[in-house]
Formats: structure tokens, sequence, C-alpha cells
């Protein structure tokens, strides 16, 4: 028994334990789907020894395996106020944090002094641990939901892919050859994990554990199992000290957008994007990198390829109206072709906040084929335009046969075309919603903690658009906003643009926080005399 406990503790330190100092690094991230750029890198580790698997608990905590005399356990990270705390004081080595969904918990590995390696929960308020899964050697995991665990579990020499039902306490087998890396696709009910079945060529693959059905997605970087989902379509891998990224059915190959060493990072081992795609986690060895890594050109996969860089790619506010305007005039006139090119083929068109209508250019070209069969007369008029680094809100007057409709429309682009449209519909009020969403103002700008929260319904909600819940309710309103008003004296907020449309009001803002300038967009849903949902574009 004590040889086999061995051979488990040997293998799963080839797998997690290699590096010799890892540290973990927190980036603000900017995309624009055409460019994707990293700022404001910072360690947030900084300690000797590993540091490295790092996640988002949510917005604001983070969770990472970091050493701690001489034993790895659980770091919980404040970003707010740039602090760190331990969540366990178990004897064993905890690896892999992640949150457990809908409960304030942590899973991690654990890895006893005795070679036990079980997956176990860990409780936020306390520490307490509980064993999750019984009779699996789990190495790597994520959470598919609640009570649903999708993982790398450790077979002889090998990694397999098992779904662990909690409820139940069924563990069943799905494939084999599997890497470390699975994340929930965003937006969908599937996994992705990395397929090493081919040795030559490993793959990115999805998994329905629901259905078990697998499907291929895109090739991996040479040798390399470490990925994370920008979004639905977007893929990120690091490579040494390179970031890259893969957009789906529109990249053929991975591109390179970013290079880190000047953040002293020699090799990305793990990634990590949070909810909204704002911000990134990246743990890799640091170090001084050897003379003959310096002298070579940088690793770039497959070089056959000609594609540019595309950190030199930038979207301003001014071309993404200019790529909204292409398609005003085409509608107007009934150019079908010309008003369908003006989109991106894989082009979503929504209904605010986010409900899907249809995708894919040849769909939007069909649909509008049958509206102008339906409506003999069709103009379009923008009243309003509002721009926001690649998005574009037009308050628009459209006038169908002998009725006219005022609407507002989202669209969203990159260098080229319009990659999603978002409706905003009219609807009835009885009351003006700009009063209230003025006092708002007001009382923000006079840090009056009480008076603003009072503008706000009692079950108010704040999201990250499109429909990214990020707050819920009074308590947490006044607990989000009450230090920030104490910590910026110089607060002040106003109104750059406006667009009013029903119970709406869309204001794009600029905000004085301790003395640097910020732009965003609120848009505010007003009911009963209160504002009861807002939606931020930032």
């Amino acid at each position: 028994m004590k040889f086999l406990q061995l051979i488990i503790l040997t293998f799963f330190t080839s797998f997690i334990f290699s590096q010799s100092n890892t540290e973990v690094f927190l980036f603000d991230l900017e995309t624009n789907n055409s460019k994707i750029e990293l700022k404001n890198g910072k360690n947030i580790s900084n300690n000797e020894g590993y540091d490295n698997q790092p996640s988002f608990i949510d917005d604001r905590y983070i969770a990472f395996a970091s050493t701690r005399n001489g034993q790895t356990d659980i770091a919980k990270y404040d970003t707010r106020y740039s602090g760190r705390i331990w969540v366990n004081f178990t004897e064993g080595g905890e690896y892999s944090p992640l949150r457990i969904p809908n409960k304030n918990e942590v899973s991690a590995v654990r890895l006893d002094k005795d070679g036990k390696q079980r997956l176990y929960s860990y409780s936020l308020s306390n520490g307490q641990s509980t064993e999750l899964i019984n009779d699996l050697v789990v190495a790597y995991y994520t959470w598919y939901n609640d009570n649903t665990i999708v993982s790398a579990v450790i077979e002889g020499n090998e990694l397999n892919l098992y779904v662990s039902n909690l409820n139940d306490g069924t563990n069943t087998k799905y494939a084999l050859k599997v890497g470390r890396s699975f994340h929930k696709i965003p937006n969908s009910d599937l996994i992705s994990f990395v397929s090493k079945e081919k040795e030559n060529q490993w793959q990115i693959k999805s998994f329905n554990p629901k259905t078990g059905t697998i499907k291929v997605i895109a090739n991996t970087l040479d040798n390399i199992e470490d990925i994370c989902w920008l979004d639905s379509k977007t893929i990120l891998s690091g490579k040494d000290n390179n970031l890259y990224k893969l957009r789906l059915q529109r990249d053929n190959d991975w591109k390179k957008i970013a290079d880190l060493s000047t953040n002293d990072i020699t090799k990305i081992t793990r990634l990590s994007v949070n909810t909204t795609a704002t911000k990134l986690l990246i743990a890799g060895d640091i170090g001084v990198e050897t003379p003959s890594t310096t002298n070579e050109p940088a690793d770039e996969p497959n070089q056959g390829s000609n594609d540019t860089d595309e950190t030199t790619t930038v979207v301003n506010e001014t071309q993404s109206a200019e790529i909204v305007q292409k398609h005003i005039e085409p509608f107007n006139t009934r150019n079908i072709d010309a008003f369908a090119n003006a989109f991106d083929t894989d082009v979503t068109v929504n209904r605010f906040p986010n409900e899907k209508m249809y995708s894919g250019r040849n769909t939007l070209k069909e649909n509008y084929k049958q509206f102008f069969k339906n409506n003999k007369k069709s103009n379009v008029k923008v009243l309003n335009r509002m721009t926001f680094k690649n998005m574009v809100i037009d308050e628009e007057l459209v006038t169908l046969n002998n009725r006219t409709i005022r609407q507002v429309t989202i669209y969203e682009t990159d260098a080229e075309d319009i990659n999603s449209m978002t409706f905003v519909r009219n609807s009835n009020t009885t009351s003006n919603p700009e009063a209230i969403v003025n006092k708002q103002l007001e009382v923000y700008n006079q840090r009056d903690i009480d008076g603003f929260v009072k503008t706000y319904s009692s079950d108010i909600k704040l999201y990250m658009f499109p429909n990214t819940l990020n707050s819920e309710g009074h308590e947490a309103l006044r607990k989000g906003y009450a230090s920030f008003f104490e910590r910026v004296p110089d607060l002040n907020a106003e109104i750059v643009n406006r667009i009013v449309l029903g119970n709406k009001v869309i204001d794009k803002e600029k905000v004085t926080i301790n003395g640097q300038t910020f732009y965003a967009i609120a848009i505010y849903e007003v009911k009963d005399g209160l504002i009861s949902k807002v939606t931020f574009i930032q």
C-alpha cells in the first residue's frame, strides 16, 4: 500500500509541481474583437516558491495555490485592497482551487502526507473541509454545475476524463489520455478539454456531460495544454513568454497578441478570465531568460503563416461609427447585398439584453429579403449616436410604410464589420425616467450613500453588458459603493450623451476618480419611479 501511495504521489508531482518558482499575475483585459490588449500587470502572489492555478471566485476575490511554511495551501486575494488571507489550515497540500457554483465554498485537490489524494470542498467562512469524491484520484477538474464535476483522473500512467454526479455518487468514464485544462465554454452547456490521444497533435475538444457527445474544436499550440475562453468563440493560450489567441471560424491559426517578458514571465503555465472578460489571471515561471533563448527569434507556431501581429490593429470610436454607418444607406436603398456585407459572417442579432434572434450573415440576408418584401417602404434615420470603444449605440427613427417607430440599436464591431446587433425596443411608461436618474447622479456626485441607495428599487440588479449579473439588492449596492465613496474625494460624473427610450435612460458618462478620467455607458431601467436595473458597458 505504501508503494502504491508513493507511485501516486510521484505521478501527481510530475503533473503539478514541476515549476521551481511560479507567480500569479493579474492583468486588465481590453478587447474589441480584432484587438486584445493586456494592461496594468501586477504580481499578486509575490511569494517565494510555488504560486499557481489561479481562478476567480468572483469579480473581487481570487483563489490560487500558494506555498506557506513549506506546504501549498489555498490563498484568497482581495483585488479591492490588494490583501491575501488563507482559506484552509490542513496538514495536506491543496491545489487547483475553484469556486463551487451557488455556494460559499471552494474546492481543491488535496495531497495528504501519507500520499492520499482526493478532491475536497472548503468553506470560505471557516475553512472546514469535506471530501467530495471518495474513490477517484482526481488530478484536475472543473464544475459543470453545483453537483456535477468533470475531471482528469489518474489511472496507471494516464489521465482519463470522468463525470462525477455528487447527488447519486456515480462516476462515469468518457475519454482517455486527456490533459489538465478543463473549462466551461461560455454561453453553452459544454466543457472543453485537451485530448492527447494523437501524440503528434493535441486537440481542444468539447464535451457535453449530459449526452456524452465529444467534438473537435481546434488544435492546441505545439505541446501546450493550458487554455482559457475569452468568450464563446475566442480561446487564449500561452507558450513560453508569449500569449496567443484563436478566434474560431475566423483565425486559421493561433496568433500572438502579447509578449510577457516585460513582466519577467518566462513560461506561461495557467490562464483564467473573469466572467466579464475584463480581467486575466496568468500563472507563470519567472526569472531571467538564458542567452540562448534571448538570442533566438520569438517562437511562432506554424512558421509558414504570413499573418501579422494583431497587437497593431486598433479600432477606435470613429472607425466603429464608420463601420456601422456602412449599412445605413444600403438599408434605405434596399440594396440587400451591400447591406448584408456590412455584417460579419458570424453576426449575431439579439433583443436586449441577450435574447438571441438568429446568427449568421446568410440568415440575416434571408430575413431582410423577406422584411423588404413585406414592407414596400422602409427608411432609417439616426437621431443620436453614442460611441464607446468598439460599441455604437444609435437612436433610430424607422419608417415602415406609413408607420414610424423609434428604437435604439446597439452595435459591436471589429476592424472590418458589425459583429453583433442588439435591438432595444420602446416601452410604455407613465412617468419621466430622467427625473430619478438625474437625482441618482446628483447624490452620486455628493457621495451621499443613503440618498444614492434610495434612488434604486429594493431588488435592484446591476449587470455588465449584455446580461452578467454583478450585484443584487440594496445591501449589496450599499456595500459596494459605501467604501468607494469614502475613498474617492474628487468623485464626479457628468453626462456626455443621453438617449431616452420609454422607461430606459442610456447615458454615456465621464467619471473622475482620484484624478483619473474614465468613460462608461449605463443603461438605466426605471420602474415605479425607481431605478430597477442598470446595465453597464465599460
